[in-house]
């Protein structure tokens, strides 16, 4: 059994891990949504500049995959996002104002992931919406409230 789309899900997490926003992208599709964490889907350009706001302000943010399944051309598991925040961070992506450095840090409820690929890249990933989760749950954690709820 090969667990390639296993194999390109742990190696897209690492670089975005590793702020390799340029590694990351290249296992994006160009079609590529992300979906679950914020009020609307997010095509790819979206979704890397949601990744580099977070990790301007959050450098050491961990994403902690686990519970990895392969089936076909889905990749399932569970995140448990944790940091620091160490600067601002900026979701223009959002229409949100820049978020102050608060020396706070992060640690969101465990939420199921699922990648889908096509073609040795990822077309689409979506995270289950959980009570204080995503977006809403990172930035309220930081002592900001955003108006919109998931």
């Amino acid at each position: 059994m090969s667990f390639e789309n296993i194999d390109t899900v742990k190696s897209f997490m690492s670089a975005l891990e590793g702020n390799d926003f340029d590694q990351a992208a290249d296992y994006l599709a160009d079609t590529f949504i992300f979906s679950g964490w914020t009020p609307q889907p997010l095509d790819k350009r979206s979704f890397m500049g949601l990744m580099q706001g977070l990790k301007s302000g959050i450098p050491g943010l961990i994403f902690n995959l686990h519970n990895v399944d392969e089936q076909d051309d889905k990749v399932t598991g569970t995140l448990q996002i944790a940091g620091y925040q160490t600067a601002s961070i900026n979701l223009p992506q959002l229409n949100l104002p820049p978020v102050p450095q608060m020396g706070r840090s992060v640690s969101l409820p465990t939420e199921n992931v699922e990648y889908t690929l096509a073609n040795d890249q990822i077309v689409r990933i979506d995270i289950e919406r959980v009570s204080g989760g995503g977006v809403a749950g990172l930035l309220h954690q930081l002592g900001v409230d955003i108006p919109y709820v998931l």
